[in-house]
């Protein structure tokens, strides 16, 4: 399991998870945790990954940090297009935050910016 962090400006912070590793998930707990997710939430985004999901976002709007989780991917296409399909929630919640039109060139920017950083 790979963990990174990386700051979109001083807008937002993303904490990311490659190939989650189940036996550690006690670690990402702790980081949902501080991104302000509750009990239910984890419950719920641990059997939502272990069970079906490729990849998952928490966002907290309000505290302005993403929290990412891929599992496994067996192809570098899917694992380009999770990376893509979860920097599109980050850039929804930044956007909705900031109240920042989703049209144009800075939504666009945004999600090259999460895009170019998520791709390890």
């Amino acid at each position: 399991m790979i963990k990174r962090i990386f700051d979109v400006e001083s807008y937002w912070k993303v904490v990311v998870y490659y190939d989650v590793d189940y036996s550690l998930f006690s670690y990402i707990e702790k980081d949902l945790k501080k991104a302000g997710a509750i009990k239910r939430s984890i419950d719920k985004i641990y059997d939502t990954l272990k069970s079906k999901a490729k990849a998952v976002t928490y966002s907290n709007t309000t505290k302005h940090i993403s929290v990412v989780l891929f599992n496994r991917h067996d192809t570098l296409p899917d694992f380009i297009n999770s990376i893509v399909h979860e920097a599109e929630h980050i850039k929804q919640a930044m956007l909705h935050t900031y109240k920042v039109d989703d049209k144009g060139e800075p939504p666009a920017y945004t999600v090259g910016y999460l895009v170019q950083n998520l791709l390890y």
